[in-house]
């Protein structure tokens, strides 16, 4: 195991620097997690992705309940004075982050004392204290039982023993709970289903939360009533005649519904193909479903790169366990990764227990290897009220498609392309699958005729923050008089 580069500016003096900043600008508040782990990991993923962004923010995690520490996190952010904290953050979630201005004021960094490497943290959220020394790895499994209840936590750079860290990591391992991009409106009753005192900060520096682990994670036994089934050879699904029917079905109410209403299943808002084409709406959104197949997902991969076009992979849990390298390499390339489940099951007749797993544990795996999914699509595109509440209460947005290229029926490549040619405008969000030969090679041409009509290629996540966008009413300056009501004739009001 390669040990992490120890970082230039040690952790004391990383929080001392951000007592002197004490920015008095706009706090920005980027989601809520359940584990303060989870928080700093978001905050790395956004660090990575939009280091401009949030170059002069001082990041902050804080207790959403001060009175247990199951209540869940908040990652915050304070930003310089002078910042326009509206702009920033919608600049934040066009980038395919979840973002808010809060009134909330940043607590103060907590000043931490240097310390000499120690196991992994534990996964509950904790205020900086000093660190303990190593541990031997035969004693690391009886301490981590003796100090269950323990706080502790370890500098990025630290390498714990080997031992330790497998043990660690199974203990911390990522929670399932992901930023959401933007709340939607409530839900209308029958329609969807529902979502499911004083806060006290909690701050740790950046520097001083662990690593993603680059050991293997444990893999947590699903509930006993969970019932998990096994996903398809190399991802690669066969669907059938009633698969087609629901499919169809969902590219007719991008028709009949709208756009926004027809890929986001438990929306409360639309918008219909008139108004955006009163807008110039161009947006496009290739997506791609199943795999990671060994062969056709790093081709249609290459494609994607050597195109320039960014694209949504949402890969079966299950098989993307054992392609680490893949999902990586898609990141890499600046794509978004989704969810479809763990087993690519028909999640309609699961019980909560086994819908809520099959998101969940595929959350878990892709942020192992580093990815921050919000986005889920289910499985055949077949949902419940009842799924679509697991969903948001994972804090995840279920998402369908506008447009089905129909490759898994036709496997033929001439024929993907023509019927990109007969159906597919601008603004659409266009349904492909990763584990097809005819898929990869249909790709270029894809693209090719896409482009031909003006498609501007985005990523799902802001494809859908910017339909929201156009969806929304537009707002009236609430500084500015209203204008005075025209006083009528007169002559008409005799």
């Amino acid at each position: 195991m390669t040990t992490p580069a120890k970082p230039a500016t040690k952790p004391a003096e990383q929080a001392k620097a951000a007592e002197q900043k004490a920015p008095a600008g706009p706090t920005l508040q980027f989601g809520l997690f359940q584990k303060e782990g989870d928080a700093w990991w978001a905050w790395q993923t956004l660090q990575r992705r939009q280091p401009d962004l949030v170059a002069a923010l001082t990041p902050a995690v804080v207790m959403l309940d001060a009175r247990t520490q199951g209540g869940g996190v908040a990652l915050r952010a304070s930003a310089p004075s002078g910042t326009d904290g509206l702009a920033l953050c919608r600049r934040v979630i066009g980038a395919g982050f979840g973002c808010l201005v809060t009134e909330a004021a940043p607590p103060p960094a907590t000043r931490v004392a240097e310390a000499a490497p120690q196991p992994a943290r534990t996964a509950e959220p904790s205020t900086a204290s000093a660190a303990k020394p190593a541990t031997p790895p035969a004693q690391a499994q009886a301490q981590a039982q003796a100090q269950a209840q323990a706080q502790t936590q370890t500098p990025a750079g630290a390498a714990a023993p080997a031992a330790a860290a497998v043990a660690s990591a199974a203990a911390a391992a990522p929670s399932v709970t992901v930023p959401v991009t933007v709340a939607e409106a409530k839900p209308a009753s029958g329609q969807q289903g529902g979502q499911s005192g004083g806060q006290t900060p909690v701050v740790t520096p950046l520097q001083q939360v662990a690593a993603a682990p680059t050991l293997p994670l444990a893999v947590p036994a699903p509930p006993r009533s969970a019932t998990i089934g096994n996903p398809p050879p190399e991802g690669t699904v066969t669907y059938n005649d009633e698969d087609a029917r629901t499919m169809a079905d969902i590219e007719q109410k991008s028709r009949s519904k709208g756009r926004l209403r027809a890929v986001m299943p438990d929306s409360q808002i639309d918008v219909m193909p008139a108004t955006l084409k009163r807008e110039n709406w161009n947006l496009c959104a290739l997506t791609f479903d199943d795999g990671p197949h060994r062969v056709h997902t790093r081709q249609v991969l290459e494609v994607l790169n050597r195109e320039g076009v960014r694209a949504t992979y949402f890969p079966v849990g299950k098989v993307a366990q054992n392609q680490g390298d893949l999902i990586r390499d898609f990141i890499a390339g600046g794509h978004e990764i989704g969810n479809h489940s763990l087993t690519h099951s028909d999640l309609r007749a699961a019980n909560p227990d086994t819908q809520r797993f099959e998101i969940a544990e595929t959350n878990r795996i892709l942020r192992g290897f580093g990815a921050n999914p919000v986005l889920f699509r289910p499985p055949y595109g077949r949902y419940t009220t009842d799924l679509l509440t697991i969903a948001r209460d994972e804090q995840m947005q279920s998402v369908l498609w506008s447009i089905d290229t129909r490759d898994w029926q036709v496997r033929d490549a001439d024929k993907i392309v023509q019927n990109i040619k007969a159906g597919a405008g601008t603004g659409n969000v266009l349904l492909m699958h990763s584990t097809y030969p005819s898929t990869v090679a249909a790709l270029p041409r894809v693209i090719a005729e896409l482009r031909a009509k003006g498609c501007e290629f985005v990523t799902l996540s802001e494809w859908l923050e910017r339909a929201r966008t156009v969806a929304a009413p537009k707002i009236v300056n609430a500084g500015m008089p209203a204008p005075a009501a025209a006083t009528p004739p007169a002559a008409a009001r005799n």
